[in-house]
């Protein structure tokens, strides 16, 4: 039989399959893309595949989210938080991590930061309890410019 009978012979092993699967459900990642990635992976010399295992390893064991903000960090609290340069009276509220690095970039905000972990989607089922609304919340009644014990760290 052939591909035009309705059989398509595996061409790829099954844990090639298994990686190339695993890639597409990256955001941005698509099949032919999650298959460049998977044979350069491939291709790599062991301790470089090792290395990119281990990365991914770490990060998820060490990173966490800021409990005052929920950027990116690998203590409690980040150092946008902990900065006592920063205008605490100003909150810039993003979607993303991402987004704000973005910000950050540009070296023109100097006030804190609350990611909101997403964006509203009903049509995806994203609500307002899903995301970091109601920390928000709670963060501008309490008054984000008391929060001093950070700059003592």
């Amino acid at each position: 039989m052939s591909a035009v009978d309705g059989y398509a012979p595996q061409m790829l092993s099954p844990a090639v399959e298994n990686l190339v699967a695993q890639l597409t459900r990256l955001p941005g990642i698509g099949s032919r893309t999650a298959q460049r990635l998977a044979f350069h992976i491939l291709q790599a010399s062991k301790p470089e595949a090792q290395a990119l295992a281990e990365a991914i390893h770490e990060v998820k064991e060490r990173v966490r989210f800021c409990r005052e903000c929920g950027n990116l960090t690998e203590e409690e609290v980040c150092a946008i938080c902990r900065d006592a340069r920063r205008d605490r009276t100003l909150i810039c509220v993003v979607e993303q991590p991402a987004d704000l690095i973005s910000i950050e970039r540009t070296a023109e905000f100097r006030g804190l930061y609350h990611v909101l972990g997403g964006a509203l989607s009903p049509i995806d089922g994203v609500d307002p309890a899903d995301l970091r609304i109601a920390e928000l919340v709670t963060r501008v009644a309490a008054g984000v410019s008391r929060r001093s014990e950070y700059l003592k760290m």
